[in-house]
């Protein structure tokens, strides 16, 4: 009986081990990808930060990958058209989007989007952070948060902030500050950094929540002084810029960021490798010097990071849209 059993138990072995090999060679397609092109559609208008920070990785990326990196701009609804076509393509890798904020924690708040941020996309990294700056009309006695509170206690109702549109990350911003510091101010909307700075460099309004590459020219010129960065840690572009939160408003945080997203269920192989190759690139010395110039912190983190981070700022804003009373516009 043993002797009889002895080949039978080979045979399973061996069929064991085929098995096993052939599960474990499955993942190792990774290593043959990308075998075709990479699609990197950027969900906002080409010539922006955005689009830089997706183009200026294309020559290395091919490099790395031995295949062309086509970028597309897909501009339109905040961010959610290029979310989108990540969303709804299949989960193979090969066409990621780039998006801000918006389209990931902050648009499905307000309106019914064709995809859900937390399950219909997955995050590969976080390509850079674009931090939102508080300004301040040069004009006005405010050096500081804490001259902003008073002065804003002082003068009840007085205060108006610009934003770049109703409803979005500088809008939020704005609100947050007001709930946090229990403040008033009401929300100016503009179309887009630059006239939303001006309107702060001419004192159409007093102060305003924008990206440093709009507000730079006025700050340059005098007319805009900023005293304080939104993110929740100082940003490494403008590292003597206090944040919000170490300026007297514990918990204060509107974080802006660049996230590359593919589809929801690409294998976790497949996110490896890409995850390593934009890591990658995103720490070269070339590369980050273009993102500064660009206003932009290159800033890659692991997937699972990214997605902590969409989580957590989606339900800050779900948090303060709800206490707030803010209604979609």
């Amino acid at each position: 009986m043993t002797t009889a059993a002895g080949p039978l138990v080979r045979l399973a072995a061996f069929a064991c081990i085929a098995s096993i090999g052939f599960c474990i060679a499955l993942p190792a397609s990774a290593q043959n990808f990308p075998s075709k092109p990479v699609r990197i559609v950027v969900a906002f208008a080409p010539g922006g930060s955005t689009d830089l920070a997706a183009r200026a990785l294309v020559p290395r990326l091919q490099e790395a990958f031995g295949q062309p990196v086509i970028v597309e701009n897909r501009p339109g609804a905040g961010g959610a058209i290029g979310v989108d076509a990540a969303a709804k393509a299949p989960p193979d890798g090969y066409l990621l989007a780039v998006s801000a904020p918006g389209a990931l924690t902050v648009n499905m708040h307000f309106a019914k989007l064709p995809y859900d941020a937390l399950k219909d996309v997955t995050p590969v990294t976080r390509l850079a952070r674009g931090p939102l700056v508080l300004g301040v009309n040069a004009a006005l006695p405010i050096q500081s948060i804490a001259d902003l509170l008073a002065y804003a206690k002082a003068n009840p109702g007085k205060l108006s902030f610009s934003t770049t549109g109703p409803n979005n990350l500088s809008h939020l911003a704005g609100e947050l500050l007001k709930h946090l510091a229990h403040i008033e101010m009401t929300a100016v909307p503009y179309k887009g950094a630059s006239p939303g700075s001006a309107a702060i460099a001419s004192g159409e309004v007093q102060i305003g929540f924008m990206d440093t590459t709009g507000v730079q020219p006025f700050v340059q010129s005098g007319k805009v002084r900023l005293i304080a960065i939104c993110e929740a840690t100082r940003s490494g572009t403008l590292p003597n810029l206090p944040t919000i939160a170490e300026s007297g408003v514990p918990g204060y945080a509107a974080n802006s960021w660049l996230a590359l997203v593919a589809a929801g269920g690409t294998p976790n192989d497949v996110l490896a490798r890409l995850n390593n190759e934009f890591s990658r690139v995103l720490k070269l010395p070339a590369i980050r010097d273009a993102y500064a110039n660009a206003g932009l912190e290159a800033s890659p983190n692991t997937p699972e990071e990214m997605k902590q981070i969409i989580r957590s700022d989606f339900e800050r804003w779900r948090v303060l849209i709800s206490e707030a009373g803010i209604k979609g516009d």
